[in-house]
C-alpha cells in the first residue's frame, strides 16, 4: 500500500487524538466505578470522551477507505 506523507501524518494525528480520548474515558470510568456513579459531571465527561473517540475513529476510517480506494486504482 502506498501512502503519502500528508495522509500518514493526518492518520497519526487522529490516532493520537483517539488514544487520548480512550485514556480520558478510562479515567472517567475509573471514578464512576469507585462508587461515585451519581456524579453527573463524570457521566458527562465520559460521554464527551466517548463521542470524541467515535469522531476520531470515524475520521480514520474515512481516510483509510479513501487510501484503499486510491491504491486500488493504481
Amino acid at each position: 500500500m502506498i501512502i503519502d506523507r500528508e495522509t500518514f501524518t493526518e492518520l497519526a494525528v487522529h490516532l493520537k487524538l483517539a488514544s487520548d480520548a480512550i485514556l480520558k474515558t478510562a479515567r472517567h470510568l475509573a471514578v464512576l466505578s469507585n462508587g461515585d456513579s451519581s456524579n453527573e459531571e463524570q457521566w458527562a465527561g465520559t460521554l464527551d470522551s466517548l463521542m470524541a473517540m467515535n469522531t476520531e475513529i470515524t475520521v480514520m476510517e474515512k481516510i483509510l477507505r479513501a487510501l484503499m480506494e486510491a491504491n486500488r486504482e493504481e
